[in-house]
């Protein structure tokens, strides 16, 4: 800021300087060289008195009498030059050089009388015209740029004062009055950040409030409910029973981690840091809980998944994310959902697709923006917003690869694993290496949590 305000005052002295500066310096030199030319008609005027009262006292005229004059102009080299009428010339002072200022007149003698300035003197005392010219216009500059200075340093500061209020108003941190600056502007802008301020901390804090709240009525029920079902697993002697209520157990688990991390999220200030997840077991735990949605909608969900896929996310976020995937191609798509995944050295993409007819052109990549949804969707528009946060959160990201069918990928970073890629062949990523899930396997799991 300061430096805009000391640039526009310069350049705008510099404008002034040259605009006036220029007829002033001019007149000023015309002043100088008529001062010269007033000076010399003085010396002209001496020397006609002079001579005229010699040629009239029919007395001679010689060199020494005009050297009189010429002696007197102590800041002027001159030459005085008189013709008589008789051819005679009489000159007294040094020659004047080339293209000398000059003078001349007729005395009643019929004389000539010829003034003679040098070049140098003229040089000289318009010298001093222009000197006084550039001080003059380096001390306007300087003037300008002191002037522009202080208004800048009165400006910029409590801009900067306001830039640091802003940004403490933006970590939380305490903050003091605000100190007038004298700029009403400033002044009311500051004033209205403080009330902004003000109203977004309250409505931030009500909303974590209610977060909170809502997060810890939610424990009490999802408790009850893991233990009924605790209990329907040791009581039950039929393993189909025993089976959905494993598979019901690890639900609840993974919606009680999501209800611990909304609570906590108010309190939290720094981003979680993600570890090696093992992709082939969330995948695994979602053909089990997807299965049997997609066997009642006649439809098929197919997951191809290479023996070792690790990554680095967070094993919660990163199972929302892929629920949320296969819960639209069963919610909007149709056909066969397959969810493939591709993987080399540096990133690993879990690829999304089913067999409808796509996303509305309309949307395209709005799909990820909060609220928006496709017109024959019944949903909030939250569900793809948020699991790009998620994904971005932990480094990775989440795009649409076509829209029709839609597809969609999730880019994550490869993590070093039992069986990385290209370790043993070399051609990890290819078809080949893929296994596809039966829908609806079991594998064991590590023991839940009781924390």
């Amino acid at each position: 800021m300061w430096q805009r305000v000391l640039q526009a005052t310069i350049i705008t002295v510099v404008l002034v300087v040259l605009l006036l500066g220029i007829p002033l310096g001019w007149s000023w030199l015309q002043l100088a060289e008529q001062r010269l030319s007033a000076q010399a008609n003085g010396v002209l005027d001496e020397a006609r008195v002079v001579t005229e009262t010699q040629l009239a006292d029919d007395r001679p005229l010689d060199e020494a009498m005009l050297q009189a004059i010429v002696d007197q102009q102590t800041d002027l080299d001159i030459q005085i030059v008189v013709t008589l009428d008789d051819g005679d010339v009489v000159t007294a002072g040094e020659p004047p050089g080339p293209d000398p200022l000059f003078v001349t007149a007729y005395g009643s003698e019929q004389q000539q009388i010829v003034v003679n300035i040098p070049k140098s003197d003229v040089r000289a005392h318009t010298a001093s015209a222009w000197v006084l010219l550039v001080v003059a216009g380096l001390a306007a500059l300087s003037i300008g740029a002191s002037v522009a200075l202080w208004q800048a340093q009165r400006i910029s500061m409590p801009l900067a004062r306001l830039n640091r209020r802003a940004e403490e108003m933006g970590s939380g941190r305490a903050r003091g009055p605000w100190n007038t600056s004298g700029i009403s502007e400033i002044d009311d802008v500051a004033e209205e950040l403080i009330r902004s301020g003000a109203m977004l901390t309250e409505r931030l804090e009500a909303e974590s409030q209610l977060a909170s709240d809502a997060s810890h009525q939610l424990r009490t029920p999802l408790t009850a409910l893991s233990m009924r079902l605790d209990e329907i697993l040791a009581t039950s002697s039929e393993e189909w029973v025993r089976e959905e209520a494993r598979i019901s157990l690890e639900q609840i688990d993974r919606l009680t981690e999501v209800v611990h991390d909304l609570i906590n999220a108010p309190r939290s200030s720094s981003r979680r840091t993600p570890g090696v997840v093992e992709l082939r077991t969330i995948l695994t735990q979602q053909s089990e809980e997807w299965s049997p949605a997609y066997r009642r909608a006649q439809r098929e969900l197919r997951i191809q998944v290479p023996r070792s896929a690790a990554v680095w996310g967070s094993i919660g976020p990163l199972t929302q994310v892929i629920a949320t995937l296969i819960e639209n191609a069963l919610m909007h798509g149709d056909g066969r959902t397959t969810v493939k995944v591709r993987r080399n050295d540096h990133s690993t993409v879990i690829e999304v697709t089913d067999e409808g007819g796509g996303i509305d052109p309309d949307l395209g990549t709005r799909v990820f923006e909060r609220s928006v949804s496709g017109r024959s969707s019944s949903g909030t528009g939250v569900g793809l917003a948020l699991a790009r946060t998620l994904v971005e959160d932990d480094g990775g990201r989440l795009e649409l690869l076509t829209e029709t069918p839609a597809k969609f990928g999730v880019f994550l970073i490869t993590a070093p694993g039992e069986d990385s890629p290209g370790e043993q062949d070399g051609s990890a990523g290819n078809v080949g290496d893929l296994e596809t899930l039966p829908q609806g396997s079991v594998v064991r799991r590590r023991p839940r949590s009781r924390a």
